[in-house]
């Protein structure tokens, strides 16, 4: 078989993982909105052009399912029935006019200075050219024939699957790239490894250091730590309110969750302080490659949270292992999401956003954005949680 040949299956194959994922994803949250009857994005792809609404979230999500699960099927199988291509493509090209005016809206929102993003382009951007290149391959109802074989299945396979790497890390790249500060009650604050000595390590070190910034500049009036007793013995929430303090950060300004075994534990702890405390605006501070899952995970328990990426004060050794980590976890958690209670509507704070907040794409890290003229309403302080209480502990930090 010739090399152009190949690259012809692999690129077919490439595109049809890449869609595949979204339809997959898509799937995912359409169940979701139906378990748990309220509004669900898309996890990473098209903002929902249909309003609010759990059905509205329904038929969207059910329409990317189909349109884009066809695609995937259609650029590989032979013979496909020119109606069902015909009526797919007229699909795709009014989901491809929706993801143009999501990328029109990234870069109106970066030229304003509401966000701002060290990766030049929006996932969006990606998405369109996938959907462009369906819709290309699928006017040629019957793709080209080749002789079947282990190797021609091997790279099929491999390709799909690569495809759909490809799809989820530029998600993790590209919103955990972007910076969508503005003013929130709380910035929540995710462990990381806490040294036998006490010493904490220069990842957890930064992600504090950024939420003490945003304390000093206003745009948050507290910031709760979360972790767990790892291996070394030491409670990570009650070492990072002991860095906080040194900082100069007041001690009634700071809430302590000191159970955040990983980051799910941590959201739902979360929407628990923040209801006690009356609160209902987060800033989510944490490494860019974690983000992504943590807007995922908070958004489920329904608090109303935006992302900021901790300030790295150098390059870390295993930054590669743990963005490949967090293209895994990110993909475990968002197909099975449907498996998970989410709030119920007494507790889902994202229900009580404030008023002039539109809801739009996860495709760039937006829904439930906060307007920048937006300030935090007042709030009854409570007693601070008692760091020493006796924690939960957690033997891999791995998944935090």
């Amino acid at each position: 078989m010739n090399s152009r040949r190949l690259l012809t299956i692999g690129g077919r194959s490439l595109l049809s993982g890449a869609s595949l994922i979204v339809s997959l994803t898509s799937f995912a949250s359409a169940l979701s909105a139906l378990r748990w009857q309220r509004a669900v994005e898309p996890c990473v792809w098209i903002s929902n052009p249909l309003g609010g609404g759990e059905w509205a979230s329904v038929t969207w999500n059910a329409a990317l399912t189909v349109l884009l699960g066809f695609a995937a099927v259609g650029v590989l199988v032979r013979e496909l029935p020119a109606r069902w291509a015909r009526a797919v493509r007229i699909g795709l090209l009014a989901v491809a006019l929706r993801a143009v005016l999501d990328v029109a809206l990234f870069f109106r929102l970066v030229v304003h200075g509401e966000i701002a993003s060290s990766f030049p382009v929006p996932l969006s951007l990606g998405v369109l050219i996938v959907i462009i290149a369906d819709v290309w391959l699928l006017r040629r109802t019957n793709p080209p024939a080749h002789a079947q074989s282990w190797s021609t299945t091997l790279l099929s396979v491999g390709s799909v699957v690569l495809g759909q790497v490809v799809m989820i890390g530029l998600h993790v790249l590209t919103f955990g790239s972007t910076d969508y500060r503005r003013d929130a009650d709380v910035a929540v604050v995710l462990g990381a490894r806490v040294y036998p000595d006490g010493t904490l390590s220069l990842a957890l070190s930064d992600r504090l250091d950024t939420a003490a910034d945003l304390f000093r500049d206003g745009r948050v009036r507290f910031v709760l730590v979360s972790g767990a007793t790892g291996v070394e013995g030491i409670n990570e929430a009650g070492a990072m309110r002991s860095y906080l303090l040194d900082a100069g950060l007041p001690e009634d300004r700071i809430l302590v969750d000191p159970e955040g075994v990983n980051t799910l534990a941590t959201a739902r702890n979360t929407r628990r302080l923040m209801n006690e405390q009356r609160l209902t605006s987060a800033l989510i501070v944490s490494h860019y490659f974690h983000l992504a899952r943590c807007k995922l995970l908070f958004e489920e328990q329904g608090v109303a949270a935006v992302t900021v990426p901790a300030r790295m004060s150098r390059r870390l050794v295993l930054e590669a292992y743990y963005v490949f980590r967090e293209c895994v976890g990110y993909l475990w958690y968002a197909l099975t999401r449907p498996l998970r209670p989410a709030a119920s509507p007494a507790q889902n704070l994202a229900s009580m956003a404030m008023p002039g907040v539109p809801s739009v794409g996860c495709t760039y890290g937006l829904s439930c954005r906060f307007e920048s003229s937006h300030r935090c309403r007042p709030a009854t302080v409570l007693p601070i949680t008692n760091p020493n209480t006796p924690p939960k502990t957690t033997s891999d930090k791995s998944w935090s």
